[in-house]
C-alpha cells in the first residue's frame, strides 16, 4: 500500500498543509498521515503510527514532498530512512526524486537533503535565542499573572473591572493576599473565598504558584517553562516595575504556607501516591466531567471530583466518593469479560467498519460545493472538506491495524486469572492506560466504563 505523510509546525500553516496534502493525492495515496508538531520531535503521533503500519507490512510504499517534512535532524532522518530500508518500505520525495536511497548516489543527495532541512532548523533557533537574548536585555513583561497585564513591554496593574463587581484585577489581587493573611487562611481556604466572592477559579496549586511570583514583588522572571518548581534556575531582574506586595509581606505568605503544610499536611504531592495510583487520570466525574482523584490515605481510597475538592458546591455537585477499590474490581470485570469474548471471536468474523454518518455528509457537501460556482472560498471549504474525510478515514484504518495487536495482549492478559493476580501495580497500570479509555462516577456508584477505541469494531 502507497501511503503519505505530511507535516507542519504549528495551526498557522494550515494551507500549507492542505496544498501537501493535496500533492500527495495526486501521487496516488488513499491513507495520509499528518501532524502538526514540529519536526525534531520524536514523539509524533501519526508519524509513529505510519512507522506501526510499516512494521507490521502493510505499508510498501511512504510518499513525503520535501525530506524536510519526515524530520528536521539529521540523526532522524536517517533513523527513519534506514528502517524504511530494513523493511523494504520505498520512500518517495516528491520535490527531489531519489531512485535508490542506498545507492551512494541516493545516500549522498539525502545526506545533502537533510543536512540543509537542519541546518535551517538551527538557523531558525539562533534567530529565536537572539530574540529572546534582545527581549530579557530590555526586562520586558512575559505572561502577566493575574492582577497584572502589559504596556509598552512592562507589568503595569490591571484596572479592568471584574464582572459586577466594581472592582478592578488589581483590587481583588490585593484583597486575596489581605483574606490570606488576615484570615491565617489555608490556600484551598483561600480559594473557595475567591470562587464563592470574586466568582474566580483558582486551583490550589495556581494560587500557590501565583502568591510566589517574584513579578507580584515589583521583579521581572525568566526562565521558567522547564523550572517551574526550581525557582533556583530563575533568571529574575529586579525592581522592574510597581509592587503588588513587598518584601515583607512574601516572607509573611512564606511562613502561612510552612505552618499550614505543618499543621494540615500536603495534598496532591509525590508524597501521597496520588500519581501512582492504578487509573490514576482515568476516571472522571459524572456531574461536571472533571477527573476524580483519591484524596487521601485512609483505608477507604475513596475517590472525589478534583472541581469539588477545590471550589465546592460552585464546581461540582458530585457528593459522595466511591472506594477506588470498586472501580478497580469493576474495570477488571469488564476487561476479562471482553477478553474471553474476543479469544471465542474468530478472525473471519471480523467486522469491516461501515462508512461513517460524518464521512457520508461530508461527501455530499464536497459535491454539492464543486457544483456550485468556484471562487477562492468555495475551493478552500472543498480542500478543507475532503482534509476531514481523509483524517476520519485514516484513523479508522489506524485504529483498526493497530487494534489487532492490542486485542491480543487483552486476551494474554486479562485472560487469565491467574496472571492478574500476580501482575505488579506498575504493570497493570500500563495496561489499563492502553486498554481503558475512562471511568465515569457519580454519587458513589459507577455508571460507565469505556474500553479504548480499538474495541469499537468489536461485537
Amino acid at each position: 500500500m502507497r501511503v503519505g505523510y505530511v507535516r507542519v509546525s504549528t495551526f498557522e500553516q494550515e494551507d500549507a498543509l492542505v496544498q501537501q496534502t493535496a500533492r500527495i493525492e495526486k501521487a496516488g495515496c488513499t491513507l495520509i498521515f499528518s501532524d502538526i508538531e514540529s519536526g525534531k520531535s520524536d514523539k509524533r503521533k501519526n508519524f509513529n503510527k505510519l512507522l506501526v503500519m510499516c512494521r507490521t507490512g502493510q505499508v510498501t510504499e511512504v510518499v513525503i514532498t520535501r525530506v524536510d517534512r519526515l524530520a528536521r535532524s539529521v540523526v532522524t532522518i536517517h533513523r527513519a530512512i534506514a528502517e524504511f530500508q530494513e523493511l523494504k518500505v520505498k520512500l518517495i520525495i516528491l520535490d527531489a526524486p531519489v531512485d535508490d536511497t542506498s545507492s551512494p548516489f541516493g545516500w549522498f543527495s539525502i545526506n545533502q537533503m537533510a543536512g540543509l532541512a537542519e541546518f535551517e532548523s538551527r538557523l531558525l533557533q539562533d534567530r529565536v535565542k537572539h530574540g529572546i537574548a534582545h527581549f530579557k536585555e530590555q526586562n520586558r513583561a512575559y505572561q502577566p499573572p493575574f492582577g497584572y497585564t502589559r504596556a509598552d513591554g512592562r507589568y503595569v496593574p490591571d484596572l479592568s473591572i471584574i464582572g459586577e463587581t466594581g472592582k478592578s484585577k488589581w483590587e481583588v489581587a490585593s484583597a486575596i493576599v489581605t483574606y490570606l493573611l488576615d484570615n491565617r487562611a489555608s490556600i484551598r481556604g483561600t480559594a473557595h473565598f475567591i470562587n464563592e466572592t470574586y466568582g474566580l477559579k483558582f486551583s490550589p496549586v495556581g494560587l500557590r504558584s501565583w502568591l510566589m511570583n517574584p513579578v507580584l514583588q515589583g521583579h521581572t522572571r525568566y526562565n521558567v517553562k522547564y523550572n517551574r518548581v526550581n525557582p533556583e534556575n530563575w533568571d529574575i531582574r529586579r525592581d522592574t516595575h510597581q509592587a503588588l506586595i513587598s518584601l515583607q509581606i512574601y516572607h509573611q505568605i512564606e511562613s502561612l504556607m510552612a505552618e499550614n503544610r505543618r499543621r494540615w499536611g500536603q495534598n496532591f504531592t509525590g508524597n501521597s501516591g496520588v500519581g501512582e495510583i492504578l487509573l490514576s487520570g482515568q476516571i472522571y466525574c459524572g456531574c461536571c466531567g472533571g477527573k476524580c482523584y483519591v484524596h487521601d490515605k485512609k483505608k477507604a481510597m475513596a475517590l472525589r471530583c478534583k472541581h469539588r475538592r477545590v471550589y465546592g458546591e460552585n464546581g461540582c455537585t458530585n457528593k459522595a466518593g466511591v472506594a477506588l477499590q470498586r472501580v478497580i474490581d469493576a474495570v477488571d470485570t469488564v476487561l476479562t469479560e471482553k477478553a474471553k469474548t474476543l479469544a471465542n471471536y474468530t478472525v473471519t468474523n471480523q467486522p469491516n467498519p461501515q462508512e461513517s454518518p460524518e464521512v457520508a455528509e461530508l461527501k455530499v457537501r464536497v459535491e454539492m460545493l464543486r457544483k456550485m460556482p468556484q471562487d477562492a472560498i468555495i475551493t478552500e471549504a472543498i480542500d478543507k472538506s475532503i482534509l476531514k474525510i481523509q483524517s476520519i478515514e485514516q484513523q479508522n484504518v489506524q485504529v483498526s491495524s493497530i487494534g489487532a495487536s492490542l486485542r491480543f495482549e487483552l486476551i494474554q492478559t486479562f485472560g487469565d486469572g491467574r496472571f492478574l493476580e500476580t501482575l505488579p501495580s506498575k504493570e497493570k497500570r500500563e495496561l489499563y492506560r492502553k486498554f481503558v479509555d475512562r471511568v465515569v462516577v457519580l454519587n458513589g456508584e459507577i455508571t460507565s466504563i469505556f474500553l479504548s477505541e480499538v474495541f469499537r469494531f468489536e461485537q
